[in-house]
């Protein structure tokens, strides 16, 4: 009897042990996997969590705010940006793993990301804050030219006159071969000398001395065109250019930026080319500043048809 009762007691305890071996098995592993490899804006994404391991019973997906189940989704993303895709997974015991990754959604190359020809008259104005530090709202407005280009943006600002008009632009990351260009039509109006204007893309904010991509300068009194190089440690480093802009003609200035490259040119042609430690490539909330950066100097300028754009 006793051997008997043994007996049931050992196997009472294997089946006991056998019946708890759920308990010993490790909690669930989440994981997934993007396709494509490279996302555009408006693309189909598939996201699958079958690389995930473990008894899993529910697979939660929280995708740009929204929150999905099942062990596939497919999503789309609306604008270019960094987004991040969380997956939560639950197995039969009732344990949870989540995991997080940040999924890079590009641009199009070609995508035109910003255009401003001030149609709308001075109601553009409200789109290109001013810099109250110096400025008064009437040294600059819209004004009409006829048989011309039509709205355009005036900055009138006297010597001794910082007028600074910016506008917020949300710049996309760049995949590798992509570039961010900023185009811009100018023309100076002022012949006396003291003379000076600003294309400033890529400005952090108004702070001087900027942070941001190198920009654009011209002054009649200080060296003529000037391409300015900030840096990480807050100085500049200056190049001047042979182009000198002539008055009263439309010109067509613009910046290309890639990752630690930039190029600007007028009209198609190249002045300078060179390095920078800012990154656009990131993609970033950014301003677009135009004017006058001088307290020496007085400015008169028309700006017309300026567009930020993604190309190869």
């Amino acid at each position: 009897m006793r051997r008997a009762a043994s007996s049931l007691l050992t196997v009472a305890v294997i089946v006991l042990a056998l019946g708890g071996c759920a308990l010993l098995v490790g909690p669930p592993v989440a994981d997934f996997d993007v396709r494509p490899v490279v996302v555009y804006a408006g693309d189909r994404v598939d996201l699958d969590g079958s690389p995930s391991d473990g008894d899993i019973v529910d697979y939660r997906w929280d995708v740009n705010g929204l929150v999905e189940h099942g062990r596939t989704l497919t999503t789309t993303f609306a604008r270019p940006g960094t987004y991040t895709v969380r997956l939560t997974v639950e197995d039969g015991q009732g344990r949870t793993e989540r995991i997080e990754k940040d999924l890079t959604v590009y641009a199009r190359s070609g995508t035109r990301l910003f255009l401003e020809e001030f149609s709308d008259g001075d109601a553009a104005l409200g789109r290109w804050p001013l810099d109250p530090t110096w400025a008064v709202q009437g040294e600059s407005r819209i004004e009409s030219i006829s048989g011309g280009p039509g709205h355009v943006l005036y900055v009138n600002s006297a010597t001794e006159t910082l007028h600074r008009r910016a506008t917020r632009l949300d710049l996309p990351p760049l995949r590798i071969g992509q570039r961010v260009v900023f185009s811009v039509r100018a023309m100076p109006l002022q012949t006396q000398g003291q003379h000076t204007f600003v294309i400033a893309p890529g400005r952090s904010g108004m702070d001087l001395p900027p942070v941001g991509l190198p920009y654009y300068v011209f002054s009649s009194t200080y060296g003529g065109s000037v391409i300015r190089e900030p840096s990480a440690a807050g100085t500049e480093v200056g190049h001047p250019v042979a182009f000198t802009p002539p008055v009263y003609e439309w010109h067509t200035y613009a910046f290309s930026y890639s990752a630690g490259q930039y190029e600007f040119s007028v009209d198609g042609a190249v002045w300078q080319t060179g390095t920078m430690d800012a990154d656009p490539s990131r993609g970033a909330t950014t301003w677009l500043l135009l004017g006058d950066e001088s307290l020496t100097e007085a400015c008169q300028v028309y700006y017309d048809e300026i567009v930020v754009s993604v190309e190869e």
